[in-house]
């Protein structure tokens, strides 16, 4: 338990951080940056399985027609990681929430 929390906090405060570093070397607004970060770990954080590996399947399929594809494991998601996509989900509407608020004042 102590594991997964510590991980989920790493995931709320990395992109701040880095966020924070990108602002004062290029200057660039925080909640901006800490949105696309987020986005990022969002994309990293999506479970095996989703509708971008049946794309990539049909792909192969297409340029080579003796390709078996991976019988594909239906595994439900943990409740941890729930949590992990519900926290990135939130951190990055409230980030571009900030900062849509910022550039219009």
């Amino acid at each position: 338990m102590k594991k997964k929390l510590i991980n989920l906090v790493l995931l709320i405060m990395v992109p701040l951080v880095l966020a924070s570093l990108a602002h004062f070397i290029w200057n660039v607004h925080i909640s901006l940056f800490a949105g696309i970060l987020y986005i990022i770990l969002l994309l990293f954080n999506l479970p095996s399985g989703s509708f971008m590996s049946t794309n990539t399947d049909y792909n192969i399929k297409r340029v080579n027609p003796h390709y078996k594809a991976e019988q594909q494991q239906t595994s439900s998601l943990t409740s941890q990681s729930l949590i992990t996509l519900a926290v990135l989900i939130l951190l990055t509407v409230v980030s571009f929430l900030v900062y849509f608020q910022q550039i219009q004042k």
